[in-house]
């Protein structure tokens, strides 16, 4: 697979589970969007079979790639703080997740039944995510106000406006989710339950439903659709050159086009602002589009960030390995966290489909708050080096100093060290450490400053 990137950490075996992990919980997306069509395979003994298969092998295979994620990052992680404590029982959630599905799995093959209320407990666990969004909202934020040039981080502000408007549309979800499992559901789900994914059976008021709309569909797909590409594109284009400019701004266009116009074309037909429309029957086709769009749009955005990840790999060094794991995980990331976003669980049907999603937003959150926190802090922080690099370089060179070789060493070694320690004290306050760390690298690089800025001082000479 000549488009795969691999690390010593990160290999084929992780991005292979990774797939596994992705492909069912998408399965089980599927199954909650299109419940209607097929529903009544799904709560044979078939459907019971295939739950319990897709149980074990998602848990197995998102529990095996989680360590290799969680070793690229661990260094990052050494500090004591709530967010590092959070990063440790990562695990924990999810093995607690498992013995959630297990109790399930016992009470369907013993009792033909499952309890409503191991369903709620798999979505106060799952609210964990929102402490990992919070987490990259505050950081993204921090960051942006820090900055003394605000315009070369917007970038960072996008980051930042897509972790807030996730995180509210996962609270939003998750709160309705538990309030109709308390109040709208029996405390145990059997095969003649009539399940089902119309917004009818969810049983939400008229307030509950504009809530719905406006609190979780809206904020989700403006944070995929719009303030997520932006901070891609900005992120994309400190790799403009590299990548090129088809794939760039193919990167930047397809995505919002083809989920906004799944999403919210039924919309738009009906004409409607106070009602969700999406899963009437006479809209299945935008089901197909809007569910396809944003797979897609998902893949597009990944393949930018190993794209970037295969451009790196040409220059290998102990510092671009850790960006080229930071961006692996942002890919990964990425195709995972709108599949868990998905609010299928309430469908109720037997066996739970939808439980699956929401259970490893978990996962999902934790790598995307991570992965592209590293990322865009890394491509940031390398970008402000290189400024303070070249700031040292063109002084160093308009002094046009006379000095031995040995002095002016001397003093490139000074401006070097002054790079490093800028460099330290950036990683230390962001838990992220920069690209730009190798010497070689930065020696080059001022090497190229000090010449152009040396040529255009001869030219102005000449020209005088």
């Amino acid at each position: 697979m000549p488009w795969l990137v691999t690390t010593s950490i990160i290999n084929k075996k992780t991005y292979l589970m990774t797939f596994i992990a992705w492909a069912i919980i998408m399965t089980d997306v599927i199954f909650g969007t299109f419940f209607d069509v097929l529903g009544k395979p799904l709560t044979s003994t078939f459907g019971v079979i295939l739950f319990i298969t897709m149980s074990i092998t998602v848990f197995f295979a998102g529990l095996y790639a989680l360590r290799h994620y969680m070793v690229a990052l661990r260094k990052e992680l050494e500090a004591p703080s709530f967010f590092n404590r959070l990063y440790k029982a990562t695990p924990i959630f999810l093995y607690a997740l498992l013995v959630v599905f297990g109790a399930i799995i016992v009470e369907m093959v013993l009792f033909s039944q499952y309890s409503t209320y191991l369903l709620i407990l798999l979505l106060v666990i799952s609210a964990v995510a929102i402490l990992f969004l919070g987490f990259r909202t505050y950081k993204f934020l921090s960051w942006f106000n820090s900055s003394t040039n605000k315009r070369h981080y917007i970038m960072i502000l996008a980051f930042a406006v897509s972790s807030m408007l996730l995180c509210i549309s996962t609270t939003v979800a998750i709160t309705l989710d538990i309030k109709q499992l308390v109040v709208s559901r029996p405390p145990s789900i059997d095969p003649n339950y009539p399940a089902s994914n119309s917004m009818a059976h969810r049983q939400l008021t008229s307030t509950e439903l504009i809530i719905h709309l406006y609190g979780f569909l809206v904020p989700q797909v403006t944070a995929i659709a719009i303030a997520e590409i932006v901070g891609v594109a900005f992120f994309l284009r400190y790799f403009k050159d590299q990548i090129g400019s088809a794939k760039f701004w193919t990167i930047i266009i397809l995505p919002p086009v083809l989920f906004l116009t799944g999403v919210f074309g039924p919309q738009f037909l009906k004409s409607t602002g106070s009602e969700m429309v999406y899963m009437e029957s006479q809209f299945l086709i935008f089901r197909v589009i809007g569910t396809a769009g944003w797979v897609a749009a998902d893949f597009v955005i990944a393949y930018a960030f190993i794209l970037v990840a295969k451009t790196l790999g040409r220059q290998i060094t102990s510092s671009r390995i850790k960006i080229i794991n930071y961006l692996i995980i942002a890919a990964v990331a990425t195709i995972l966290i709108s599949p868990t976003t998905n609010n299928w669980i309430t469908n109720n049907s037997y066996p739970p489909f939808g439980a699956i999603q929401r259970a490893f937003l978990v996962l999902a959150s934790f790598l995307f708050s991570l992965g592209i926190y590293s990322v865009a802090l890394s491509v940031a922080q390398d970008a402000e080096l290189r400024q303070l690099a070249r700031k040292y370089a063109k002084e160093y060179a308009l002094l046009d100093t006379l000095g031995s070789a040995q002095d002016n060493a001397e003093i490139m070694r000074k401006l070097e060290k002054l790079i490093h320690q800028h460099a330290d004290a950036m990683g230390k306050e962001t838990g992220v450490e920069p690209s730009m760390l190798d010497v070689n690298e930065v020696r080059q690089y001022m090497d190229l400053i000090i010449s152009e800025t040396r040529g255009k001082k001869d030219d102005r000479t000449v020209g005088a």
